[in-house]
């Protein structure tokens, strides 16, 4: 087995020598008798060597005993039953072969290697096949005989002098186009069939009767691509040709429209494949079916005998159909299969983006009404820890206290409450600068912190909830610090100057740069936490008109302000 690799593997890495070793030995059999047992020797070897050239059939496939048997046998009736007829045929059909690799886009050296190859075979066919099948006698001027003998060979010294490209690989695939070899192939045979017409029914010379020909193919071709491609106002053959093909009597743009409205209508994607599916028996042949995505599955239609398979990513389809569909329709359906799948597709991807958005809008709810429920509990606490230090009997401080604290704790734990029924429904609450201060100062009396208020007055509203937030988030992460380290001070400003702003100040260590710069903008991990309250606080601002921002971050001085952004000078 590893013999036979190595050896397909050294085939494959010599292709463009077996093509010129086929040349040579299709040469060495027309130059000289066929009938003789030499060139039907010739012959075999020539069959061999093209046999392991071919593009057609990849190299390393196994032929079956028949199949060896069925080569052999065609093989050897050509050479038995060899004359210039079949010999002209066969280099027909290979110039076809060779024809079919110079149209497609090579490197260079290699469409030059190809085109120097058919231009043989050309010329072989003229200048040394179709001559022996005239009727009559012919004899060839002299140039032409040494073009045969002197020229021609010449061909194959240039192709083997003809670097080899980089883009010749044994990984690369062998093909050719079936159409333009098709083409090839109808070319030469009415170049020899035509010939032979004019010379009989004019009674012409060969050369004459083979330019007569040329002339004509020349001018037919003229008059087609002028046909095909006019520029001038009409569309030509191949549009309609276009045309043709891309729909083959299909309704595959009604259908295409189609699809497109069922895509803005429907949003269910399980139901759009299916009506999509349902659509597909417009198209001629087609009667039924089975789609199948993932775990989901549905028939549709009738069953028939012949079944078409198709599929584009985890979307597979099975059409039923009457009969045999044509190449075209089969390629259609392809295209449909894929247009199909690709609107589902993103069908199902705004379904997952849905639920996304929904399961983000509820971790975000929850994780603000859990900050507000948290800082509702730091403060019964606080009520608490002093409850236990008063004793069995309550003096008029802790009363007052009381008094102070319930009614703002329970207004709160109602708002929390609200938010949590119908979240984002409730009004942005709004209360005098002035009441809210006196509200703060009362509750954080008798801490030590220090309280500040430029420019107080009661004509201008705070967002309620987003200061009390704010306030309580940024004084409990600075106090945080002062537990910590009891030099460290704090203060709070409200400033009415310019609008509601808060700001508050520490004087403890300043908050690390790689914690700094995403604190605000994403969730991060801290000493203390992952900063979700802030972030929270933050993207509420941001949806009232206001920036929550570190005004400052230096040792013995971290800031946090809260105000409107300052709109940009022109």
């Amino acid at each position: 087995m590893k013999a036979l690799e190595s050896y397909l593997e050294f085939i494959e890495r010599r292709r463009r020598w077996l093509l010129l070793a086929t040349l040579v030995t299709l040469h060495l059999v027309v130059v000289q008798d066929i009938a003789s047992p030499i060139a039907r020797t010739l012959l075999v070897v020539h069959v061999g060597l093209f046999l392991l050239w071919q593009p057609i059939v990849k190299g390393e496939r196994h032929l079956s005993g028949l199949e060896l048997a069925l080569v052999a046998s065609v093989t050897a009736a050509g050479a038995y039953w060899a004359n210039p007829w079949l010999l002209s045929v066969w280099v027909i059909l290979l110039a076809g072969v060779v024809g079919g690799k110079v149209f497609l886009p090579e490197a260079r050296g290699t469409r030059l290697f190809y085109l120097l190859a058919l231009a043989y075979l050309v010329a072989a066919l003229l200048v040394l096949l179709t001559p022996r099948i005239v009727p009559r006698p012919l004899v060839l001027p002299e140039a032409i005989d040494l073009l045969a003998h002197a020229g021609m060979p010449a061909l194959f010294g240039v192709m083997f002098l003809l670097p080899r490209d980089d883009a010749e690989s044994p990984d690369r695939a062998e093909v050719i186009d079936f159409v333009y070899s098709a083409f090839v192939v109808l070319l030469l045979a009415v170049l020899v069939l035509g010939t032979l017409a004019i010379m009989l029914l004019s009674d012409r010379g060969y050369v004459e009767s083979v330019i007569y020909t040329l002339i004509g193919m020349s001018g037919a071709l003229f008059l087609l691509a002028w046909a095909w491609n006019p520029r001038a106002g009409f569309g030509g053959v191949g549009l309609v040709f276009s045309r043709y093909v891309l729909s083959v009597g299909l309704p595959f743009q009604e259908w295409l429209q189609a699809l497109t409205e069922l895509s803005e209508t429907e949003p269910d994607p399980t139901a759009f494949l299916e009506r999509a599916c349902r659509s597909l028996q417009r198209f001629p042949g087609v009667v039924g079916g089975r789609w199948r995505f993932g775990e989901l599955s549905d028939d549709w239609g009738t069953a028939a005998e012949r079944r078409y398979d198709f599929r584009h990513g985890e979307l597979s389809l099975t059409l039923a159909a009457r009969g045999n569909l044509g190449p075209a329709v089969v390629w259609h359906l392809h295209l449909v299969t894929q247009v199909m799948g690709e609107f589902h597709l993103a069908k199902v991807r705004e379904r997952q983006v849905q639920q996304l958005s929904y399961l983000q809008a509820i971790h975000e709810t929850g994780a603000r009404l859990t900050h507000d429920v948290k800082n509702l509990l730091q403060s019964l606490n606080g009520l608490c820890f002093a409850a236990n230090e008063e004793g069995p009997e309550s003096s008029e401080r802790f009363q007052a206290l009381l008094r102070r604290q319930l009614p703002a704790i329970t207004q709160r734990l109602q708002h929390t409450l609200d938010k949590l029924k119908a979240p984002g429904t409730a009004d942005v609450q709004q209360m005098p600068a002035g009441q809210w201060w006196r509200g703060i100062l009362q509750r954080f009396q008798g801490m030590d912190l220090r309280l500040f208020a430029i420019g107080l007055r009661e004509d201008v509203g705070v967002p309620l909830e987003l200061f009390n937030g704010a306030i309580e988030n940024l004084v409990q992460n600075a106090m945080s610090k002062k537990a910590l380290d009891r030099a460290v001070e704090v203060s709070v400003t409200f400033d009415l100057t310019a609008g509601p702003a808060l700001m508050v100040c520490d004087s403890g260590t300043q908050i690390p740069p790689d914690v700094a710069g995403d604190l605000l903008c994403a969730p991060v991990v801290s000493a203390t936490g992952l900063g979700v309250g802030l972030y929270q606080l933050a993207r509420e601002a941001e949806w009232l008109g206001y920036r929550l921002q570190v005004a400052a971050n230096e040792p013995g001085q971290v800031c946090f302000s809260l105000a409107r952004p300052t709109p940009p000078r022109g």
